[in-house]
């Protein structure tokens, strides 16, 4: 006999975990305090500037708080909600984190903090900011808002290790990330994917597009624990 559990149905309990968490409400302040300090940008740039909701915000928030990351290396920083949501979620745990855009060059971190942690390559490509981290450090999370290209696959396999997890924006129906989670289960068989749990059907600000893949030895199996103990 066996016991089935498809992607989807671990995906479910993950999200529905996850938004249970006991620092949930800190991370509902936390993003709006990011939607703040974006807003200056915001008001320059009316016609170029959408950005991800609140509810992205705090996702990303509790994504980074669950898994800890050490190094983080973000292709999107368009004007930089997902990576101070990233940057203050991991907290303590964060040693650096690694941004670019490849269009968008306006961002400035607004606290100390946040200058202490992020480096701000601006308005580069993907590409060529991992090219420049390839032999520096190994990343420990991924956060891609941009098409991937061949070269960046090649790149990522030397960036990541076996416990890297990446988060994919733009998850839905023909959008790029659906496209750059599909290289990255194809480059790298370990991932196993985690879709997200709404649609924009439930309206823009109460969902989320984003998806987590991780290595599926990253799975361990509790009696009683639903969550990291700094989660709990």
């Amino acid at each position: 006999m066996t016991l089935h559990l498809s992607e989807g149905m671990i995906a479910r309990s993950f999200w529905e975990e996850l938004g249970s968490s006991l620092v949930d409400d800190r991370a509902e302040q936390e993003a709006k305090q990011i939607l703040a300090d974006s807003r200056e940008i915001e008001a320059r740039f009316p016609s170029r500037t959408g950005s991800i909701s609140l509810q992205s915000i705090k996702t990303v928030w509790l994504l980074a708080r669950y898994f800890q990351p050490g190094v983080i290396v973000e292709v999107g920083t368009y004007i930089g909600r997902s990576t101070l949501a990233m940057a203050r979620g991991a907290g303590d745990s964060l040693r650096g984190l690694f941004t670019c855009d490849m269009s968008f060059d306006t961002w400035k971190p607004p606290t100390a903090e946040d200058a202490s942690k992020v480096q701000y390559f601006g308005k580069t490509s993907s590409t060529d900011m991992m090219k420049a981290l390839v032999g520096r450090t190994q990343v420990d999370m991924f956060l891609l808002d941009g098409r991937l290209q061949n070269e960046d696959l090649q790149l990522i396999s030397s960036l990541r290790h076996d416990r890297s997890v990446f988060l994919i924006d733009d998850f839905e129906g023909v959008e790029k990330g659906v496209d750059n989670a599909l290289k990255l289960r194809n480059a790298f068989p370990d991932l196993m994917l985690l879709a997200p749990p709404a649609t924009l059907s439930d309206g823009w600000s109460k969902s989320h597009c984003l998806a987590v893949l991780l290595p599926t030895k990253l799975i361990q199996v509790s009696r009683q624990q639903r969550l990291p103990l700094w989660m709990m």
